[in-house]
C-alpha cells in the first residue's frame, strides 16, 4: 500500500511541473525522481514564414463623410412692402402650387396710391392735348405771318411802303416760327411728364400685386415665420415669410471631404448613407458636383461634395444627419496583394536567416523600370545597354549603403537619391526630345508607386521591386514584378498562429 501511494504522488509532482511550465513558468526545478526537465518545460514552437497569395479581385476607394440632408431646391418667400398681414393661407408642411396665394397684406394704402397716379397719368394726358393744340395755332400764326411777309416784300419792291414797315412784317413772321417751336417743346415737356405719370403707375400696381404673397415653385412649406395681424416691415432686407421645399422626391446632401480624400473623387462616384431614423436602411446616391471652395475648420481643410439621391417614398427629412461612403477609383479583376505584405519588415537578423541566395527576376537591371520607358522612347537594345551599365557602375556605393542591414533607417533618403541619379544619369544621355518623352511616360504611371515586398522562395524568402497603385485598406493593386498565386511574405512567426515572432519559451512577451 505504502509502494503505491509513493508512486502516486510522484506522478503528481510530474503533472504539477508540467502545467506549471506550460503557464510559463520558466526554470521550475523538476520535482526529485521525477521524469527528465526537458519534457516539463517543453521545446519553442516552430518558427515559419506567414505567406498569402497574389488574387485577383476588386479594389474600391471608401470615403467616409458626414452631412446634412437638405431638399433638391429651397426657396424663402420675403416681402418686399411693409403693412399688415391680413391672412395667412398655408402652415408647416402645407402642399403649396406655383401662383399660389400663401398671405395677404393689407392693400389699402397701396390701392389708393394706384388711384392717385392714375389720376396724375390722366393730367399729363390732358396737358398733351394742350400743348397739341398750342401747335396747332402757332403753325396757324406762322403761316398768316408768311404769307404777310410774302406780300410786303412785293409791295416793297414796288416801293409801296417803307423799309420800316417790311422788316416789322419779318418779325412778325419769325416770332410767329418762335411760337410754333414754343409749342412743340412743351408738347415734349408733357409727353415725359406723361411716361414719368405712367412708370409711377405701374410701380404702385407691382406694389399693389405684391401685397399677395405668391408661391414661386411646387412644393412643401418647411418653415412659418408670420402670424395673420402681424406687420411686416421691408426696408432694406426683405423680411422671411416662408421657407419652401422643393420636389422631396430628390434631396441632396453636402458632404464634407478632407483633403486628403479629394483625389479620384469624381461626379458620378456611387455613394451609400444612412441615417439615424432609419438604422438598418441603406439609402442609395451619387456624387454630384466637388465643390472648389475649401473651409478651413481647426486647422483641418474640407471640401464640399454634393450628392444627389432618391427619396420617392418621403422618409428622408430636411436636416437629417447623413453617414457616408462614397466609392471612388472602383477596379475590377486587378491583381492585389494584402496590406500586410507590403507593411512587413523584417529584422536584419531575420534576414540573414531567412534570405534566399537566388535572384528576383529582372535584377539584372539596375532599374528595369528605366529600361521599359527608354524601350518606349525609340531607343535600341544596344544603347539602354549601354544607359543602364552607367546606372550600375555609378550607383554601386549607393546601392550598397541602401541594402545593407545597419543603415535601414537612412533607406527612404537613400532611394530618393538613388532615383535622382538615375534621372540625372538618363538626362545626360538622352536628347532634349528624347528626355520629354521620358518625362510624360513617367508621368503618365505618377499613381504607380515602387515598394519592396518579400517573396517566398522555397522554405526563404527574397526581396521584389513591385509597382503599386490603389488601395482599399486592405488590398493593394500591384501592377509589376508580381504574378497571380505568387506567395507574399507577412510575417515571421512560430506556433499555430503564424504572426509576430514571440519571444523564447518559459518568458513573458
Amino acid at each position: 500500500m505504502r509502494a503505491v501511494t509513493y508512486y502516486t504522488g510522484q506522478a503528481f509532482i510530474a503533472l504539477a511541473v508540467i502545467s506549471l511550465a506550460a503557464c510559463g513558468g520558466g526554470d521550475a526545478p523538476a520535482a526529485r525522481g521525477g521524469p527528465p526537465s526537458g519534457a516539463a518545460s517543453g521545446e519553442a514552437p516552430a518558427v515559419r514564414l506567414a505567406t498569402a497569395s497574389v488574387t485577383r479581385g476588386e479594389i474600391s476607394k471608401i470615403i467616409n463623410a458626414t452631412g446634412a440632408v437638405r431638399p433638391e431646391r429651397t426657396v424663402e418667400v420675403g416681402s418686399e412692402i411693409s403693412g399688415k398681414l391680413l391672412s395667412v393661407n398655408v402652415d408647416f408642411n402645407s402642399v403649396v402650387k406655383e401662383g399660389d396665394v400663401l398671405a395677404i397684406i393689407d392693400p389699402e394704402n397701396l390701392r389708393n396710391r394706384v388711384e392717385q397716379n392714375e389720376a396724375i397719368v390722366e393730367n399729363r394726358l390732358s396737358d398733351i392735348n394742350i400743348n397739341m393744340a398750342s401747335i396747332r395755332r402757332a403753325e396757324v400764326n406762322a403761316a398768316q405771318a408768311k404769307r404777310s411777309m410774302d406780300r410786303r416784300e412785293q409791295l416793297f419792291a414796288e416801293d409801296a411802303i417803307s423799309q420800316a414797315q417790311l422788316e416789322e412784317t419779318e418779325r412778325a413772321l419769325k416770332l410767329a416760327e418762335a411760337d410754333v417751336e414754343l409749342a412743340k417743346a412743351r408738347l415734349e415737356g408733357a409727353q415725359s411728364s406723361l411716361r414719368q405719370a405712367e412708370a409711377t403707375l405701374r410701380t404702385s400696381r407691382v406694389e399693389l400685386a405684391r401685397t399677395r404673397i405668391i408661391a414661386p415653385i411646387d412644393g412643401v412649406v418647411i418653415e412659418r415665420f408670420v402670424d395673420p395681424g402681424q406687420t411686416v416691415a421691408a426696408s432694406l432686407n426683405a423680411p422671411k415669410l416662408f421657407t419652401i421645399a422643393g420636389d422631396l422626391s430628390k434631396i441632396k446632401v453636402d458632404a464634407a471631404i478632407v483633403e486628403g480624400d479629394v483625389s479620384g473623387l469624381d461626379a458620378g462616384d456611387p455613394v451609400t448613407f444612412s441615417v439615424d431614423a432609419y438604422p438598418g436602411t441603406q439609402f442609395r446616391g451619387e456624387v454630384e458636383q466637388l465643390r472648389l471652395i475649401s473651409q478651413n475648420q481647426n486647422n483641418i481643410v474640407t471640401y464640399t461634395a454634393v450628392v444627389v439621391a432618391d427619396n420617392p417614398d418621403g422618409r428622408l427629412m430636411p436636416g437629417m444627419t447623413a453617414n457616408l461612403q462614397i466609392t471612388t477609383n472602383s477596379k475590377q479583376g486587378i491583381l492585389r496583394i494584402p496590406t500586410m505584405a507590403e507593411r512587413f519588415r523584417p529584422t536584419p537578423d531575420q534576414i540573414k536567416t531567412w534570405q534566399s541566395d537566388t535572384k528576383a527576376e529582372g535584377e539584372k537591371d539596375v532599374d528595369p523600370k528605366a529600361r521599359e520607358r527608354l524601350t518606349e522612347v525609340g531607343l535600341s537594345n544596344a544603347r539602354i545597354d549601354d544607359i543602364l551599365s552607367r546606372m550600375t557602375r555609378e550607383t554601386e556605393t549607393l546601392r550598397e549603403q541602401i541594402n545593407d542591414p545597419s543603415q535601414v533607417w537612412r533607406r527612404v533618403v537613400r532611394l530618393k537619391e538613388l532615383r535622382d541619379v538615375f534621372d540625372g544619369i538618363i538626362k545626360d544621355e538622352l536628347t532634349s526630345p528624347q528626355y520629354q518623352s521620358y518625362r510624360q511616360i513617367v508621368q503618365s504611371m505618377s499613381q504607380v508607386r515602387d515598394a519592396q515586398v518579400w517573396v517566398k522562395d522555397g522554405d526563404k524568402m527574397r526581396q521584389q521591386e513591385v509597382g503599386l497603385g490603389l488601395s482599399d485598406g486592405s488590398f493593394i493593386e500591384v501592377f509589376t514584378g508580381l504574378s497571380e498565386g505568387d506567395e507574399i511574405v507577412t510575417g515571421i512567426g512560430g506556433g499555430r498562429s503564424g504572426g509576430a515572432r514571440r519571444g523564447p519559451p518559459g518568458r513573458r512577451g
